[in-house]
């Protein structure tokens, strides 16, 4: 599988997932926040995507590390997703900030590879969605607050919906553009 490839795959992976964040959006209210609000604190969910996170940092990091940590790096992961899971309050928002964090860097760094159509929009979604994971990594609380602003404020929610809509749609179109042209 190719460079290209991956990047069509992914972008077809990001629309079914931020489809999917959108329909939650739109479904959260008052009678399921009691659930929702201590969902950024799971350990089981934060624990599964923050390993996933720093697997994807292992090729970033490799070449930038001393030659003697190189088979450090994978045992590392391990180590840390363990130390991660015993020690992190809030792990699953952190976890999440870490993949939008990953994500939002891969997909404008592969845009302008590419030569996507209409980047600017993708840009703008990822700044955004990069900002995002830089405040729930920081501050994980805030994805508490957000749970419990979007259950509120039917305004909220509608943008909130909308943002991820928007980017489910754009990235199915170009993920599907780039699929038929390449």
């Amino acid at each position: 599988m190719t460079d290209y490839n991956i990047y069509c795959y992914g972008l077809l992976a990001a629309a079914v997932i931020a489809a999917v964040i959108g329909v939650w959006c739109q479904r959260m209210d008052q009678t399921s926040l009691s659930f929702w609000e201590k969902f950024p604190r799971n350990r089981t969910a934060g624990t599964i995507i923050g390993f996933l996170a720093l697997l994807w940092c292992v090729p970033h990091a490799a070449p930038i590390v001393w030659d003697w940590m190189q088979g450090w790096l994978y045992p590392l992961v391990f180590i840390c997703t363990v130390l991660g899971c015993l020690f992190l309050d809030y792990l699953f928002a952190r976890s999440l900030g870490g993949i939008f964090i990953l994500g939002a860097i891969y997909f404008l760094h592969e845009s302008f590879t590419f030569h996507t159509p209409a980047a600017w929009i993708l840009v703008l979604i990822c700044w955004t969605i990069g900002i995002a994971g830089l405040f729930l990594s920081a501050k994980p609380h805030l994805l508490r607050d957000f749970i419990r602003l979007i259950a509120r404020d039917k305004l909220w929610r509608a943008v909130a919906t909308g943002f991820f809509m928007f980017f489910a749609g754009y990235s199915m179109i170009v993920g599907i553009m780039h699929l038929t042209r390449g």
